[in-house]
């Protein structure tokens, strides 16, 4: 009997940017504590999360979307602005921003999809799409004054990059965190 495969869609983030975010989040782990931070190679802007499949239903993944390309260009993105869901108060989830540019490709190559996506049995997202970088999930709530302070003082500097795919990535669960593997790499058109 085959494992269930836990997956998601996703766009990657370049090794520079991996760094810039390495060095940001050492700083934070400093200014607070009771949250669980994500490692900085594991980041990545998530565009649908599959959640657990079995191997047939990823193969029809993986083949759907590589016979019936989205139809988005390659496109800008910038990471910028430290913030938190649901809110600086109460933060249960720290993130950087991500923004397209221009602001349409990644919500159309989002939409694309959902549509492609739904004819397989996968219902589409409840929640407005709301592109980011989580970096950090908060276990034990806290006063995060001081890291609000810091951030203040020390905001993420803007990094911009081009988006030319999206991947198919597993999501292997262990104790020491998620591991991720390339499924299936999506090349966007380019410009």
């Amino acid at each position: 009997m085959s494992r269930n495969i836990r997956c998601f869609f996703a766009i990657e983030l370049p090794p520079e940017l991996k760094e810039r975010i390495a060095a940001f989040l050492s700083e934070l782990k400093k200014q607070a504590s009771g949250v669980k931070w994500v490692k900085s190679d594991a980041l990545h802007i998530t565009l649908k999360f599959m959640g657990n499949q079995p191997p047939e239903r990823v193969d029809k993944l993986v083949t759907t979307l590589l016979s019936n390309p989205l139809s988005v260009d390659g496109f800008g993105i910038r990471v910028e602005g430290f913030g938190a869901f649901p809110n600086k108060r109460r933060p249960r989830v720290f993130w950087l921003g991500v923004e397209s540019l221009p602001r349409t490709p990644l919500y159309s190559l989002f939409e694309q999809l959902e549509q492609q996506l739904e004819p397989l049995g996968f219902e589409r997202e409840n929640r407005r799409f709301s592109p980011h970088l989580t970096l950090g999930r908060v276990k034990t709530p806290a006063d995060f004054d001081r890291l609000w302070n810091w951030a203040e003082e020390n905001p993420f500097r803007t990094f911009q990059f081009e988006v030319e795919s999206f991947v198919l990535m597993q999501s292997i669960l262990k104790p020491s965190g998620a591991e991720y593997k390339l499924l299936q790499k999506y090349p966007l058109h380019t410009i």
